[in-house]
């Protein structure tokens, strides 16, 4: 991923590196003006290196300047196309997929692993200037006198290669470091969600902060005191061996005949120039080794492709579908002690324009059905066709579309939008409102809800008027009206089911409201993954 953004910012990121390069020469140039005044006869000799000089500031200015304003602009360009990539990866990936990961670890790649890797590409171009200026310097050096070159290259190199294996011990406590912070993500993400529970229960509060959260966070605590103090030992290494190539370029120049003085003075003036840049390219493995190991955390959630599955290449959701079969289809949880639930082989077709009730007690595998049936887990075995197509990963998108739901655990977004995908404006929801009796509570501006932090039943109400604006083909209700007061139960199932039949809608709803049983077309039993239909019970 990093590497075709870098290819698509190739010729941008070579433009600025060679003109980044400019500004190096330029401060090279000054430094060389600066070392020759020193060493100058007379005030007569200095005076004709002025001009020099302030045309050398003057580029210095302009062209760094300008270089650090392009070298920023491209950081920026950088960092925002990652996440924009990114954030397409992570929508566009398997349901599935990211079941399995779990939602804690997709939250620190989203965030930690973002911001990891953003600093890494925000330093490349100051690090692709920083050596820039170390080869013109060196160059210079070079032409000044490569005896004297060979033993600052050679000392500073020896420094360098015993830092770097220094950083490599730190980058494996880095890379542990960055395991461990997945725990303790998950812990953050426990006390979020399971607030209220630990707010009542002050047992389960203690036990929760002294036996989970802080184990988490002191393991973190100890790898990263490791992992910096192998940073913090290499980075002043580096910086020590630097000066003490000063000391061995001063005592190496008597051991060379024939190299003037003023060559000397010119060596540690450029040697001791040189401690920013190494040290900032030495500082700057830091954010790069960070921003490898984030990569490599993105990697291994096997995000789809940013080129699959874009939603503009899907086709339109068609009405005239006549049913959907389901053929021998099973699907199958491994779970990690080896044992495993399995649903199917299952064998039903739902037609079009019917009303299906899903009825079965917990585990029964209802619910597993349900996200089979939508799309969010494909088939193991058997197959799943519609509008005498079999969906295959090729055409699921297009299948999905087709659908509206309201799930138990719901999430309840803050835009109304219609099966277009545009925002739904408040005439259009107000009866809706009214008739839910939400219109004193929430309001609707620019197709946005007005509040949504209110009851779970209220919350599903919302809920299931977003999937109503949707207009979709299908809607899949899981247990809708389990929160509902009875005016509302009393709606749901004799005037909002009845009124979505009449447009032509197809309804699977998991109810277990036997009092309702009448309102359906059909109504199928699930039973420890095996599933077989019933009669429909009269009023």
């Amino acid at each position: 991923m990093i590497a075709e953004i870098i290819r698509k910012f190739k010729t941008r990121l070579i433009g600025a590196t060679i003109f980044s390069a400019l500004g190096s020469f330029a401060s090279v140039s000054i430094l060389a003006v600066v070392s020759d005044s020193v060493n100058a006869s007379s005030f007569a000799e200095v005076q004709g290196k002025i001009p020099m000089f302030i045309g050398a500031v003057l580029l210095l200015f302009f062209i760094g300047l300008l270089s650090q304003w392009m070298l920023s602009k491209l950081g920026i360009s950088l960092v925002y196309e990652l996440r924009r990539v990114l954030l397409r990866r992570v929508l566009n990936a398997d349901y599935e997929n990211l079941e399995r990961i779990g939602g804690h670890r997709v939250h620190a790649t989203v965030t930690t692993d973002v911001g990891s890797i953003a600093q890494g590409l925000g330093v490349l171009p100051v690090f692709a200037v920083n050596v820039a200026t170390v080869v013109c310097c060196s160059v210079y050096l070079t032409y000044l006198s490569w005896q004297l070159f060979l033993v600052v290259f050679f000392g500073m190199g020896s420094g360098i290669v015993l830092a770097m294996w220094i950083m490599q011990r730190g980058r494996k406590h880095f890379a542990r470091l960055r395991e461990e912070s997945d725990e303790l993500f998950n812990a953050f993400k426990t006390m979020v969600d399971g607030s209220k529970e630990l707010s009542i229960n002050k047992n389960r509060s203690r036990f929760f902060f002294n036996s989970q959260a802080i184990p988490s966070a002191e393991n973190v605590r100890d790898i990263e005191y490791r992992a910096q103090f192998y940073w913090v030992l290499s980075d002043n290494f580096g910086k020590t061996v630097l000066f003490a190539v000063l000391g061995l370029v001063v005592f190496s120049w008597y051991l060379f005949e024939g190299i003037d003085k003023a060559v000397l003075t010119s060596f540690i003036l450029f040697t001791t120039y040189l401690v920013g840049p190494l040290g900032f390219i030495m500082s700057a493995f830091q954010a790069l080794t960070r921003g490898k190991i984030a990569y490599s955390k993105i990697l291994n959630l096997q995000l789809t492709n940013d080129n699959e599955n874009t939603k503009d290449d899907i086709a339109p959701a068609t009405k005239d579908w006549k049913s959907i079969q389901v053929k021998d289809a099973c699907y199958s949880y491994q779970h990690t002690a080896g044992s495993s639930f399995s649903v199917g082989p299952l064998n039903m077709e739902i037609k079009q324009g019917e009303i299906l009730f899903i009825r079965g007690g917990n585990g029964s595998g209802k619910s597993t059905f349900a996200k089979v049936l939508v799309g969010l887990y494909q088939p193991q075995e058997g197959s799943l066709s519609f509008a005498s197509q079999e969906i295959t990963s090729a055409n699921l998108q297009w299948y999905r579309r087709h659908f509206s739901t309201v799930f138990s655990d719901f999430y309840l977004f803050e835009h109304v939008l219609d099966a277009q995908g545009n925002l739904v404006q408040k005439e259009d929801l107000q009866a809706h409102l009214e008739k839910l009796e939400l219109a004193h509570k929430v309001d609707v501006v620019d197709g946005k809800f007005s509040a949504i932090n209110l009851s779970q039943g209220q919350r599903k109400r919302l809920a299931m008027l977003l999937a109503y604006a949707e207009d979709a083909q299908i809607y899949l209700f899981d247990e809708w009206a389990a929160d509902q007061d009875p005016v509302f139960r009393h709606y749901f199932y004799t005037e909002l089911l009845p009124e979505l039949k009449s447009k032509g809608k197809t309804v699977v709803a998991i109810t277990h409201d036997e009092k309702y049983f009448h309102c359906a077309d059909r109504i199928c039993q699930f039973d420890a993954g095996s599933a077989v239909f019933e009669p429909v019970p009269s009023e």
